[in-house]
């Protein structure tokens, strides 16, 4: 039971009601000093300590303090080595400060101890990308849609992979024996490709507890 709302809305009513009919309103006004009755606010979620710990991580890191949020998540992660979400966000923080070979080993590292996840394989495709071994990124990016079908990103990262190994593939065919068609193509395929980067993701869901609905977290900073 409200009572209280109730009374709220009664209140509201009469003070309508008084105003269509003509009514002066100071029959309905509150007494000097009295204050309306309203709801109490709700109380503000509690969190755990792992939980707050979050927080102030994705703070810093949406506040480009990328050495501040290492660190954090450093010490986060002694405490709380299983957590993939943090594990991920180290990753994203690594590949933000340039140091793409430890960005690789974090996610490579994520993969193995939690290779149902889609989002790592991704990310690791964008870096492999970024060095030019397409074929690394080709079978990450298949990994991470057999593990998600509806995963879109990586469907969109693949096709950019598809077509730069086609590219390579023409490239090829012209040292060998160059014909207009194929020098066509792979200037089509240039075109198309110059200003295109594999897209990472920005997050990944928590990992499914047993007993518990996986719960997929939007993902943010995504490319497309």
């Amino acid at each position: 039971m409200r009572p209280l709302a109730a009374v709220t809305r009664s209140a509201r009513a009469l003070t309508l009601a008084a105003a269509t009919l003509g009514v002066a309103s100071a029959l309905f006004a509150l007494p000097a000093g009295a204050q309306a009755i309203t709801d109490p606010p709700p109380p503000a979620p509690l969190q755990t300590p792992q939980q707050a710990s979050e927080s102030a991580i994705n703070k810093l890191v949406e506040a480009d303090k990328f050495n501040d949020a290492l660190t954090k998540i450093d010490e986060h992660l002694k405490q709380y080595p299983r957590d993939a979400q943090v594990r991920f966000t180290r990753g994203r923080v690594l590949m933000e400060m340039g140091r793409n070979a430890e960005a690789i080993d974090a996610f490579t590292a994520l993969t193995q101890d939690f290779p149902e996840l889609p989002e790592p394989f991704n990310n690791l495709a964008a870096l492999y990308a970024q060095a030019g071994e397409y074929d690394k990124a080709r079978a990450a990016l298949e990994s991470a849609i057999r593990n998600n079908p509806n995963f879109a990103t990586a469907y969109s990262n693949l096709g950019d992979v598809y077509a730069k190994l086609a590219q390579q593939t023409y490239q090829k065919s012209l040292k060998l024996a160059p014909t207009a068609r194929v020098s066509n193509r792979e200037k089509l395929l240039s075109n198309m490709l110059s200003p295109q980067r594999a897209a990472p993701v920005g997050q990944t869901p928590s990992p499914q507890k047993p007993g518990e609905d996986a719960a997929v977290k939007n993902i943010g900073k995504s490319g497309n």
